[in-house]
């Protein structure tokens, strides 16, 4: 007997002198739908690979150099990072930011000279991000920060590469990506910051999400340093610093 879920079996058919027939039957369709639930989930797991659910993290256009915050004056790299995708999920999702310097050698080619980690709030764990929402990574730019010290002027001139990756892992199908993005000098805005994108619906009583305002900036009229130094002061370590917001 051949039967793959089908119970029409023309003049042959099982009947109850034969018992040990409907048994088969039975353990024939459970095994049958059990492997064809494998292989859906196998298609699935090919259709929602992570080279696509990277595609759906987004990354501003321009970095911005500005105060932390309206209380805090301390110069502070800000980068905006969103995931568009609504369904599916990530967890264990962070960030890293990394400087490539490079230089003219004696021959006149560019050749790579370093790669510098950038502190986004390693030390604290606000390098693990929650993107639920819109965010903006941030950077404080202090004596450990391979900007400290720079000018407007120095920054446009350098010859750097800022790099950020984003890791997580998509919790339908267990899978890791990573996404990345990079801002060369004259990608990085001075005396800016990013427009607020999550505002309260005063009507529906719920904050939305206004993509349309994803890569406006407003320049900080208070925000004049020439160069970027700053001093700690005791209550700075009680402060989060870098991470996201």
């Amino acid at each position: 007997m051949e039967s793959q879920h089908t119970i029409g079996y023309g003049l042959r058919y099982m009947t109850d002198l034969c018992p040990p027939a409907y048994l088969t039957l039975c353990v024939q369709c459970v095994v049958g739908v059990f492997l064809q639930t494998i292989l859906a989930g196998i298609v699935i797991a090919k259709i929602l690979r992570p080279k696509k659910r990277r595609q759906e993290m987004r990354f501003s256009r321009m970095a911005v150099i500005g105060p932390l915050d309206e209380h805090d004056k301390r110069p502070t790299l800000m980068i905006r990072l969103a995931d568009i995708q609504e369904k599916l999920f990530l967890a264990e999702s962070h960030v890293r930011l990394y400087m490539a310097c490079s230089k003219i050698n004696s021959r006149g080619d560019r050749e790579l000279i370093g790669v510098k980690d950038m502190n986004v709030g390693y030390d604290s764990g606000w390098d693990r991000v929650l993107l639920l929402w819109p965010i903006i990574v941030r950077h404080v730019i202090n004596e450990d920060s391979p900007l400290y010290g720079m000018s407007r002027d120095n920054i446009a001139k350098a010859d750097f590469e800022l790099i950020m990756t984003v890791e997580g892992i998509v919790e339908a199908t267990g899978m890791t990506f990573q996404a990345r993005t990079s801002f060369l000098p004259d990608e990085i805005l001075w005396g800016y910051k990013f427009k607020p994108m999550v505002l309260m619906n005063e009507k529906l009583s719920k904050y939305e999400v206004h993509y349309s305002l994803f890569d406006q900036t407003e320049r900080v009229c208070d925000f004049d340093a020439q160069t970027i130094e700053t001093e700690e002061t005791e209550d700075d370590h009680h402060h989060n610093a870098s991470g996201f917001l």
